[in-house]
């Protein structure tokens, strides 16, 4: 076996690096459109007085 690929050897390889950047890159693109993304629809506030109904 390749020393990479031995279990347990500790060795840090490019591709789990780069696999660790592409993790890394996809949750901070993520939360950062998490933030700007809006339903597409209406926003209605609720009546204050009781037993009325929007319809």
């Amino acid at each position: 076996m390749p020393p990479a690929a031995r279990p347990g050897s500790g060795r840090f390889s490019r591709r789990h690096a780069l696999m660790l950047m592409l993790a890394l890159e996809i949750l901070v693109v993520g939360t950062f459109n998490a933030d700007r993304y809006r339903r597409p629809g209406i926003s209605v506030d609720m009546p204050t007085t009781y037993g009325h109904v929007i319809v």
